[in-house]
């Protein structure tokens, strides 16, 4: 690894053990190798040495220099531009190009994928043929990436990276902030992790000793009693101002308000009170503000104080404030550090799972335990109806969901896919965008609707309801599932393409009417059981089955009763033979299976089976004006003695059932 002086930070951060398992985890995640260079396009750390085809590539000198030069070149323009850039390499790989930025110092992450098309492929292999280029192994199967799932993985790796380094960024600058304020207040600085009645306490007991006061209390704002609340106290006799209280509205709280100072019973604006300062002649009210409001008030009591003391209580009190505010940048670090710990956690787990339920449910099921409720739904969008439907669900009945459809617009999650924002509700039945009855299958009132977005297209609703607790939801609990939303939201969409591939996939090597496998697939697996065959030794046999009389049939009831008919012969037939057969519908009423690890002798025997089944087999008798049942001609033919290539392998079948046909039909014929 090469590291440079401009790029210190950088260099540090990227090579911790902790950002080389983030970096990995979203290398994995978007299928990607990742590797970072400093704005000099020096490499500081890649998740892999080189793709596999690289590795070979590079060998040759004269491959290399172009392909450094035609990817520098990539990275500097998306430094220069700030914005990403997604491309295909001199190789045709396509790939893509991210700028960074951390305190000041630039880099770019250069994602590699594979080819985007076939066209690519042979493109290359045209570079390849052109250079001097020895070994280049290929191991697997050859994936291709089309430009469309770059950018997705583009998207996903840029926002996932910005974020990562906006809260590093952001936690470092705490924890220097946090440092500086320790170091000033020295004698405070232990006193930072523990509670503010701990930081009251040590602040009354110094003041106490030092000023030798009679007596000294500390009053906390509690916003649900609306008054400052005696927290702690020191006192010299046995009578004291404990369990007393000041309301926010009071004068004293007012005037310190006004002031930002002290009052004190000197001042002609007390006059005579009625309350628990009304027996005591001489009393200060010093204020501790944390972050502009009025946190806590400091009162000392029957202990006149002169100038020099007033000061030193002053500087106790801003000392205490520094405190409070430290302890809660503390907290609000820690928090942080924990939400981003947690959603880099998260992300990962998902990125691992296998399966589109499992994926919906544990993205559910991790929202819901962390935010700590009891209920909660997911629902995905249709793109083509513009309809929310139901995909996972926690902690409500089976019966009130399992039809459960959602109109965009209508109800709650309706509304937030049509506005594309979040729903943060304390109080169903007080909110005026909502304004109805809570229903009674929801313990608590307060519920939180998030929109799960790709850019500004929204795909699915994610719906939290009722605390453990019992507490309302809030803003803390809205950003923390935004943020997981906005993680989740890509790794959806990739299985959603994924689960939109494997359709297409499977429609392919598909008959549509008989959901058996077509007759190119047949030819492919034919191909793969022959060659299997040839290389252990073991016998293969093939079974061509054609329907008697299926013509007249179909020219008699009209072809709907005609396709009711195959659908349920390619049923008997699958039903007839043994789990590791292999059926496909040929074409018309024609069917082939194909026989693994079967001699002819054995072969006959399924045959017969099949032919057996066929006869019992009787058509449903709607629309029929008497019970109907079909017959089964089927020629077998074995490899490689009667035929050493797939055509003559299929030519000599054909042979074998046409005989079997010519002889009556309902028989089998083997071909000889």
């Amino acid at each position: 690894m090469i590291s440079t002086e401009n790029s210190q930070h950088l260099n540090a951060l990227f090579l911790s053990d902790e950002w080389k398992a983030h970096l990995r985890t979203l290398s994995d995640a978007a299928g990607f190798n990742l590797s970072i260079y400093s704005e000099q396009g020096e490499l500081i750390f890649s998740t892999e040495d080189y793709i596999p085809m690289c590795r070979g590539l590079l060998s040759s000198p004269e491959f290399k220099s172009k392909c450094d030069t035609y990817c520098r070149v990539t990275m500097m323009s998306s430094i220069e531009k700030n914005k990403p850039v997604i491309y295909k390499c001199y190789a045709k790989i396509m790939s893509f190009s991210i700028p960074v930025e951390y305190f000041g110092e630039k880099a770019v992450i250069v994602g590699q994928g594979s080819f985007s098309t076939y066209e690519d492929f042979l493109e290359f292999a045209k570079l390849l043929a052109l250079s001097k280029v020895k070994d280049f192994p290929v191991t697997g199967p050859l994936k291709f990436i089309s430009a469309e799932q770059a950018k997705n993985a583009c998207r996903f790796v840029s926002s996932s990276v910005n974020q990562l380094l906006k809260n590093a960024q952001e936690t470092l600058i705490l924890k220097q902030k946090t440092d500086r304020l320790k170091a000033v207040l020295g004698m405070w600085g232990f006193a930072s992790r523990e509670k503010p009645e701990t930081l009251y306490k040590y602040m009354i007991a110094n003041l106490f000793s030092l000023l030798d006061l009679k007596e000294i209390a500390v009053f906390s704002l509690d916003r649900a009693q609306g008054a400052y609340v005696g927290v702690c106290s020191l006192k010299r006799a046995d009578k004291g101002i404990n369990g007393h209280s000041i309301s926010e509205r009071d004068i004293i709280v007012q005037e310190i308000l006004r002031n930002k100072s002290f009052v004190s019973s000197m001042e002609p604006l007390m006059g005579v009170r009625a309350d628990f300062l009304k027996d005591i002649k001489t009393f200060y009210f010093f204020p501790i503000f944390v972050d502009h409001e009025l946190e806590s008030i400091l009162g000392i009591f029957e202990s006149p104080l002169k100038e020099a003391d007033i000061k030193i209580v002053n500087a106790f009190c801003v000392q205490t404030a520094i405190a409070l505010e430290n302890q809660k940048l503390h907290f609000e670090m820690h928090a942080k550090v924990a939400k981003f710990a947690t959603i880099s956690e998260l992300t990962s787990e998902m990125a691992s799972v296998f399966g589109w339920e499992n994926l919906l449910q544990m993205i559910l099921n991790k929202s819901t335990e962390f935010l700590k409720a009891e209920q909660g739904s997911l629902m995905i969008l249709n793109k083509e109806t513009e309809v929310l439907l139901l995909e996972a669900r926690k902690g409500i009945a089976e019966g009130i969901t399992e039809k459960l459809k959602i109109q965009k617009g209508e109800g709650i999650a309706g509304r937030v896919v049509e506005l594309g924002e979040p729903f943060l509700v304390e109080d169903i039945e007080s909110d005026p965008r909502i304004n109805q009855k809570n229903r009674l299958r929801y313990k608590t009132k307060s519920f939180i609707s998030v929109p799960i977005k790709i850019d500004d297209r929204v795909i699915g609703v994610l719906n939290i309801a009722d605390k453990t607790t019992g507490e309302v939801f809030n803003e803390e609990d809205l950003k923390f599932v935004q943020s997981f939303a906005t993680q989740a939201a890509v790794v959806i969409e990739r299985n959603m393409l994924y689960k939109q591939a494997e359709e297409l996939k499977k429609l392919s090597i598909t008959d549509a009417l008989t959901g058996l496998l077509n007759r190119r697939y047949l030819h492919s697996r034919l191909e793969e059981e022959m060659l299997r065959s040839e290389r252990h030794a073991r016998p293969l046999s093939l079974l061509m089955l054609d329907i008697d009389g299926f013509k007249g049939y179909n020219d008699a009831f009209g072809h709907p009763m005609g396709d009711r008919a195959l659908k349920i012969v390619a049923d008997r037939v699958l039903n007839s033979v043994r789990s590791i057969d292999i059926v496909s519908r040929y074409g018309g009423d024609e069917f082939m299976v194909i026989l693994p690890e079967t001699d002819k002798t054995l072969a006959q025997s399924i045959a017969e089976r099949l032919r057996i089944d066929m006869a019992e087999t009787e058509m449903p008798p709607e629309g029929l004006p008497a019970p109907w049942k079909f017959t089964a001609s089927i020629g077998i033919v074995s490899y490689p003695e009667n035929g050493k290539t797939i055509d003559l392998l299929l030519e000599n079948v054909d042979r074998a059932l046409y005989n079997a046909k010519n002889k009556g039909g309902n028989r089998i014929e083997v071909f000889s």
